[in-house]
């Protein structure tokens, strides 16, 4: 074989490389336009006459909604469930290419009922919020300090309890901002089969999904980040952030996730410095932990939530 066809070959490789790698970035990057809607998510069928009860609970409760700027100039806004006396506030980050109404709908009332207001923000690229690319938590960690922040200032939770509460990469996005200098009254973290960082996350969806050699593509996607949406997907961890955080977190991951493998729990778990709680869902999918067996999941938050609550 000669020179020209190696350089042929090596320039043809190149070119699909960088195709998949563009095609990856739409995909798992950019907002998408399109709202997600729980009636046509099969996995939510059978739970799906308990979500949508409780999404017209949400909607009867809520109250106006709430707004901050970002450290990056974004308009990030919240839904804002209050309550009289309440013991502080639970902010529940949802997760990727989801809605507020969606993943934490099956256990709002619940938390509220445990005596506190509830804030549903809706994470950078989605829903009101605005933004044109998702971090996985790189950025999104920031705004979650933000939200604590504002809670805080606004929301009168300044000398109350606060909990964070988290699914899928809203879970990666409060145990990342777990890594960052957050107030004194954050007491606990729920988090629900969080990945370990973009990094992993995205090179398992590409040879899941898309059945594609995670590498060269993976170099590709990261330059395309760097250069379009302003972060690296090696910028931050989970992992990094657990060995330097000293809130208490109670893990939560089901067994039959096919989406974040139950292994970035694990391992989310090992790293984490502080006191913890380890709890798996034999047989729940994606997102689906609380869902799938309530009266466990809601023994095991209650039970976390007054361990540390003052």
């Amino acid at each position: 074989m000669n020179f020209k066809r190696i350089r042929q070959i090596i320039s043809g490789i190149a070119v699909l490389t960088g195709a998949a790698s563009f095609s990856v970035f739409q995909y798992a990057i950019c907002r998408k336009k399109k709202q997600p809607d729980v009636r046509r998510k099969k996995k939510w069928k059978p739970y799906l006459d308990f979500v949508l009860e409780e999404q017209k609970w949400v909607k009867r409760h809520h109250g106006r909604k709430q707004e901050i700027i970002s450290g990056d100039g974004l308009k990030l806004r919240a839904m804002y469930i209050p309550r009289k006396n309440a013991k502080g506030i639970i902010i529940c980050m949802h997760g990727y290419h989801s809605e507020v109404d969606i993943e934490f709908v099956p256990e709002v009332r619940f938390l509220w009922n445990l005596g506190y207001d509830i804030l549903l923000p809706w994470q950078r690229s989605h829903g009101q919020s605005e933004g044109r690319y998702i971090t996985y938590g790189v950025k999104e960690r920031y705004d979650c300090r933000q939200w604590i922040r504002y809670a805080n200032e606004h929301l009168g939770a300044k000398d109350k309890n606060v909990f964070l509460c988290g699914i899928s990469m809203g879970c990666a996005t409060v145990l990342m901002a777990a890594g960052l200098k957050l107030p004194e009254n954050v007491r606990g973290i729920i988090a629900d089969c969080g990945f370990t960082s973009p990094w992993e996350i995205i090179r398992h969806v590409v040879k899941t999904k898309y059945h594609l050699p995670p590498y060269p593509l993976l170099f590709f996607l990261d330059a395309i980040c760097r250069i379009a949406a302003g972060f690296s997907l090696k910028d931050a961890s989970v992992q990094e952030a657990m060995r330097k955080n000293k809130i208490p977190v109670l893990f939560i991951h089901g067994d039959e996730d096919r989406y974040v493998p139950v292994w970035m729990t694990y391992s989310n778990y090992e790293a984490c410095a502080a006191e913890k709680e380890l709890y798996i869902v034999h047989g729940a999918a994606h997102a689906l932990a609380f869902s799938y067996d309530r009266k466990e999941g809601s023994r095991r938050i209650r039970n976390f939530i007054q361990r540390y609550e003052r």
